[in-house]
């Protein structure tokens, strides 16, 4: 049954990723920004969602032509050290074109197994990967979790979380951060026993 549940979760997000809705202005080139969907696509999507079990997100990115690479990939931090990255991919645009493209995210937490599932499409083609992490993680941990809020311009060769996850014992301060101040300042990864982000970059 649950492998019914994820072939039809795909495959749903595979028609949202691929479709062109005319209420989805395009975005300003160069950015990449979490995907404004209508409020149909949102409630099927809410549909899926299963608090602290499962994740699901979309994001849209729109990059000239002198940008020749896309990459998405997790990371898995412990006490501040990078012990894991456990999924990711990368795609390459050689026609010269403008990349108009949707990044999918599907993340499914059983117990202490994390599953990722990265998915890209742009213009007309699309590529995905699975990874899975076995991450120990205390049970009275709180979380604090979610996208980027507001379009992030791209640049070349610079990394973007887009994504982030962090863990905190219950009674200790957990001060959430977005993805861009954890960018300017990684020191702040040392707050946390775990920290789970997703980045993304675009080279030309």
């Amino acid at each position: 049954m649950k492998k019914i549940i994820i072939v039809l979760l795909s495959t749903f997000l595979f028609v949202l990723l691929a479709s062109c809705n005319s209420s989805n202005p395009t975005p300003p080139v160069n950015t990449i920004n979490i995907a404004s969907l209508t409020a149909e696509e949102q409630s099927i999507l809410n549909l899926f969602s299963i608090p602290n079990n499962q994740e699901l997100m979309i994001f849209d990115f729109n990059a000239d032509g002198s940008f020749r690479s896309v990459e998405i990939w997790v990371e898995v931090y412990k006490s501040g050290e990078l012990i894991d990255r456990p999924a990711g991919l990368v795609t390459i645009n050689d026609s010269g074109n403008t990349q108009n493209g949707r990044l999918a995210v599907i993340i499914n937490q059983n117990e202490n197994a994390y599953q990722w599932t990265l998915s890209i499409v742009e213009n007309g083609g699309k590529a995905s990967h699975i990874g899975t992490a076995e991450i120990v993680i205390d049970s009275g941990f709180g979380r604090a979790f979610g996208p980027i809020n507001d379009p992030v311009i791209i640049e070349d060769g610079k990394e973007i979380i887009i994504y982030s996850s962090t863990f905190q014992p219950s009674g200790v301060p957990h001060h959430a951060y977005d993805g861009q101040t954890l960018q300017e300042r990684p020191e702040l990864l040392l707050e946390y026993p775990y920290v789970h982000l997703i980045k993304a970059i675009f080279s030309k």
